[in-house]
């Protein structure tokens, strides 16, 4: 199977984006992240479901985001306060309001870094908001 390609963009077209279009491509990254790290190839499906929902969801996200921005150079922690302000008519229904926009600002990171290519500074940011996690 040949590799997906990626829509080539520039960061300041990345850095313009809807925070939540940011948001939506970091969900899925790292959903995939999440459930790849915890995949236990001799358990049962669900024992790993359990782990990787465990990380995913709004609370786990948000703790990541405290856990790694000390280290956020100043472009990312742009993309962060965007993401974490913007007005959103929804939520998770099992989160609070502010741990919900925390997450996305986490997924916005994600997402921004994802699609900018940056793929070394990706690895490092999921490896620092991961360690000791699973």
């Amino acid at each position: 199977m040949k590799s997906i390609d990626v829509k080539t963009v520039d960061n300041q077209e990345v850095f313009n984006m809807p925070s939540t279009s940011l948001a939506f491509i970091g969900d899925a990254f790292f959903t995939l992240v999440a459930r790849l790290k915890v995949l236990d190839y001799h358990a049962k499906s669900g024992k790993s479901h359990k782990k990787a929902t465990s990380l995913v969801k709004a609370e786990t996200q948000c703790k990541l985001l405290t856990k790694i921005s000390p280290f956020l150079n100043e472009t990312e922690e742009n993309v962060v306060r965007r993401a974490r302000n913007t007005h959103t008519l929804s939520k998770s229904k099992n989160a609070k309001l502010s741990d919900y926009k925390k997450a996305t600002a986490f997924e916005a990171l994600l997402g921004y870094l994802y699609l900018t290519k940056n793929f070394d500074r990706l690895d490092e940011i999921i490896n620092l908001a991961l360690e000791g996690e699973i």
